[in-house]
């Protein structure tokens, strides 16, 4: 608890976790909103999920081209263009949804323009907390954005169902708009130096170690993508759709936990060795999500297996730091975010398509498979391409961004 006061008390620490705060609940309400409006603007679960997958699988294959934006530009001109586009595209969905096509092209304009709040956030929290204190750091934010991730979900869900799904994508863009230009307007955001780029160092993708994070990212992606669409399926194809935002939430729960024990118990632990750990035991957990019945024994499973998701956070962000080339602070993270992203959107469009026809059980079985290959294959790399993030190392502060 101390590491966490201490942390606090750092000029801007505070401030950059307030400005945060409405632009990721928006990201955190988002799918389910865009679930709810197209669903009921549809009639079908399929197109709702199509739509889901074409908003985040755009959202994600723009990242890395983001991320490279924000390297190149700084953090505050690519915030203060996308974050007014972002909210007007909520609006246009909003308005115009009323037909299964107009709905999905719409989503997918609004996954064109999200703007880059978590890729700007990381690199500030590297400046403010120095290597030192970077874990303690993430996992801060990790757990911060866990919280807003348990919020959203139930306030979308209890919006779309008691106001109106309309009213529910028009809150996602009024909580973009708010705090996106706060961050824009965030001191440490707006005096933050790109980080230069070593002579001699290879280009993003030429590195292997990002291709093998690259890798990995491709099954956890299609996994957690297959989930995140099947339990809102399963709730609403059932009956339940009151406890969509509950097993939703519960994610939250658990991730909060697993990342808040990261920050202030995981000392000595390499960052790929614990990244490893915590996908392991996340796998292993997920296989009873897949076959319980919807209720409090479902809501628990998802709440442990996000208690091991919630240090692999916090443990993936110090693993691309030190391995990833110089000069990449934000584009290393957006681009491997870009297929991850990719990956989760496609698992939402298939998951919709699953649970359409032979049923969402079925989507949370193959994701229950696809998960083991995250843990094997980062056995592969501290074994390889991996190893300097098996040793207790960190990036040189000499590397890392300054604030000027």
């Amino acid at each position: 608890m101390r590491a966490y006061l201490d942390l606090m008390r750092i000029p801007g620490a505070r401030s950059l976790l307030i400005a945060s705060t409405f632009p990721r609940l928006a990201y955190a309400m988002v799918s389910l909103a865009i679930f709810f409006l197209v669903q009921e603007a549809s009639g079908s679960v399929a197109v709702a999920g199509l739509a889901v997958g074409v908003s985040s699988g755009i959202g994600a294959i723009t990242a890395g081209p983001r991320g490279h934006l924000v390297d190149r530009l700084g953090q505050t001109i690519p915030i203060a263009v996308l974050v007014p586009a972002y909210a007007l595209a909520t609006v246009a969905l909003a308005v115009f949804a009323h037909s299964p096509v107009t709905a999905v092209v719409l989503s997918g304009v609004v996954g064109l323009c999200a703007p880059p709040i978590n890729l700007s956030i990381r690199p500030l929290w590297q400046v403010l907390a120095g290597p030192e204190r970077v874990r303690t750091a993430y996992s801060v934010d990790a757990a911060y954005t866990n919280l807003l991730q348990l919020l959203g979900p139930v306030i979308a869900t209890f919006v779309a169902l008691h106001v109106s799904p309309t009213a529910a994508i028009l809150l996602v863009g009024f909580c973009m708009l708010v705090g996106g230009l706060l961050l824009a307007g965030h001191p440490h955001s707006r005096r933050w130096v790109p980080e230069p780029r070593q002579p001699g160092e290879v280009r993003l993708w030429r590195s292997p170690a990002m291709r093998l994070m690259a890798l990995e990212g491709l099954a956890m992606g299609l996994a957690v993508g297959l989930i995140t669409i099947a339990l809102p399926s399963l709730a609403v194809t059932t009956g339940h759709e009151s406890m969509t935002g509950w097993l939703m939430a519960g994610m939250g729960v658990g991730a909060i936990a697993g990342s808040a024990w990261a920050g202030a118990r995981a000392h000595g632990i390499a960052p790929v060795r614990g990244l490893r750990t915590s996908v392991l035991l996340f796998a292993v957990f997920c296989i009873p999500i897949a076959v319980l019945p919807i209720g409090p024994w479902m809501i628990a499973a998802i709440v442990v297996a996000w208690t091991f998701f919630g240090p692999a956070q916090v443990f993936y962000l110090e693993t691309i730091d030190i391995v990833r080339p110089s000069g990449t602070a934000v584009a290393a993270l957006g681009s491997l975010w870009m297929i991850e992203g990719a990956a989760a959107a496609a698992g939402n469009a298939l998951g919709g398509v699953i649970a359409q026809g032979p049923g969402a059980r079925w989507a949370l079985v193959i994701a229950s498979v696809i998960v083991f290959a995250s843990p094997a294959i980062f056995t592969v790399g501290i074994r390889t391409v991996l190893a300097p993030a098996a040793r207790l190392t960190t990036r040189s502060a000499e590397t890392q961004p300054a604030a000027a």
